[in-house]
């Protein structure tokens, strides 16, 4: 039964729930000796996803020590997207990066929770 109802939210997040289309930017890095790891971003997104984009909540803006945090918006996608969405090269250090197409605004994921009703929250901030 779980798993009907994750397939509906699923589903009523493509159609209804969804505000704005992001698009994803993966990261990549290269190794020079003597200089370490450099961090870059392509030019075109790797893909693009239906999202809600919203205001962080009390419960959102609360890190796992239960200090405050920054987040400065929360993103909904759906979890069967296969998408990596932190800690994305070897060294993992380099946040994927997310582009809201309705306003150009320009986020890095910082953490992803996932609740368990057909979705995955994304943590974000403003870079």
């Amino acid at each position: 039964m779980t798993d009907r109802i994750a397939n509906a939210l699923q589903r009523a997040h493509s159609g209804h729930l969804a505000n704005t289309t992001i698009e994803v930017y993966e990261p990549t890095e290269e190794y020079e000796a003597g200089e370490g790891f450099a961090v870059s971003y392509p030019d075109t997104p790797a893909a693009t996803y239906d999202a809600r984009v919203d205001s962080p909540s009390a419960r959102s803006d609360r890190d796992v020590a239960g200090t405050t945090s920054e987040i400065d918006a929360v993103v909904v996608v759906r979890d069967d997207l296969d998408q990596v969405w932190e800690d994305y090269t070897a060294e993992r250090e380099a946040p994927v990066e997310l582009v809201d197409t309705a306003d150009g605004t320009r986020y890095e994921v910082q953490t992803v929770t996932d609740p368990h009703n057909g979705t995955l929250e994304l943590e974000v901030v403003e870079t």
